[in-house]
């Protein structure tokens, strides 16, 4: 009698990598397991980590977003300048997300309606966005002495935000029918459209929904620092793809998770930590992160084509 084989989780050996190096960093550096430490840990990592769920579905649907960090910048100054202004929170982080959605739905037009490639349509939002937030802004650090939403970057409240976060997004991916034909849309599109799915009006909607999280990622960002500059956020969208593909979401689309995602933000946050207390320069904890995409690539590779077999 032969036991049926147990499949292991794509989300293991990552987790596995994690676990092994928090337990190294924890052996070999005192001030690693602090809880100071891990309370920065958990603060950088957050509005990577919210960045990174929105850009996990825009890579399953085979897509990708240059503009998520040129976006969180212009949401995140839209909102701290009508805060400074005295607005109430509730009325600037609506501003923040209605910036975000519109952002968002803009990636999502030049790609469904006017048939520009992710890459090509994302890239010149980039610059247009991101210009937009400098010349707003006036290349100014906004400074909130009174900073309405506080509240959402004190103590573990953040961590809360990316959880919940994290939870909503599982549950549309893994339970609804829009999680589906996500999927369905990355595995293969044309198949998808066979099937009766619109398969532009869900792109569409991962590219709004992206552009809401940046925004989100934004408002969290003035919590924590009560400023915000529109160059703080440069770089995210790199971060934000590299935790994606580290956490197994494939390049190819129709596979990945949210789970794997957040272990990818954790592992290239505390690769960058554990290199600022042993004393490694910043650009190492780069090259690192750099391995670990073409280990993390490598093993997509190798995966599909076992599949195939």
């Amino acid at each position: 009698m032969s036991w049926p084989r147990k499949r292991v989780p794509r989300e293991f050996p990552t987790l596995t990598f994690l676990v092994v190096l928090c337990l190294l960093l924890t052996l070999t550096n005192r001030n690693f397991a602090t809880t100071a430490n891990l309370r920065t840990l958990g603060a950088d990592a957050v509005a990577t980590g919210i960045l990174a769920i929105g850009m996990t579905a825009v890579i399953i649907t085979r897509g990708i977003d240059l503009s998520v960090a040129a976006i969180l910048s212009l949401s995140a100054l839209a909102a701290a300048s009508l805060m400074a202004k005295g607005f109430t929170a509730h009325g600037a982080i609506a501003a923040a997300a209605f910036v975000g959605v519109a952002c968002g739905l803009l990636n999502g037009i030049l790609i469904t309606r006017v048939l520009m490639p992710p890459i090509i349509a994302t890239l010149g939002t980039m610059y247009v966005f991101q210009s937009a937030a400098t010349l707003a802004s006036e290349g100014q650090c906004i400074i909130l002495e009174h900073n309405p939403v506080a509240a959402i970057g004190s103590g573990y409240a953040p961590i809360l935000v990316l959880g919940s976060t994290a939870l909503l997004a599982t549950g549309i991916l893994q339970y609804t029918r829009v999680g589906r034909y996500i999927y369905a849309v990355g595995g293969s599109e044309e198949s998808a459209r066979l099937s009766g799915i619109e398969a532009n009006l869900i792109k569409m909607f991962v590219y709004v929904a992206n552009g809401f999280l940046a925004a989100l990622s934004g408002i969290v960002m003035i919590a924590i620092g009560s400023t915000f500059q529109a160059n703080d956020a440069q770089g995210y969208e790199l971060a934000a793809i590299a935790a994606v593909v580290i956490g197994g979401t494939s390049i190819n689309g129709g596979r990945g998770s949210v789970a794997g995602t957040l272990i990818g933000v954790a592992i290239t946050t505390v690769l960058r930590n554990g290199a600022i207390l042993v004393g490694l320069e910043a650009r190492w904890a780069q090259v690192i992160v750099g391995v670990a995409i073409f280990l993390a690539v490598a093993a997509d590779k190798i995966r599909r084509e076992n599949l195939v077999k």
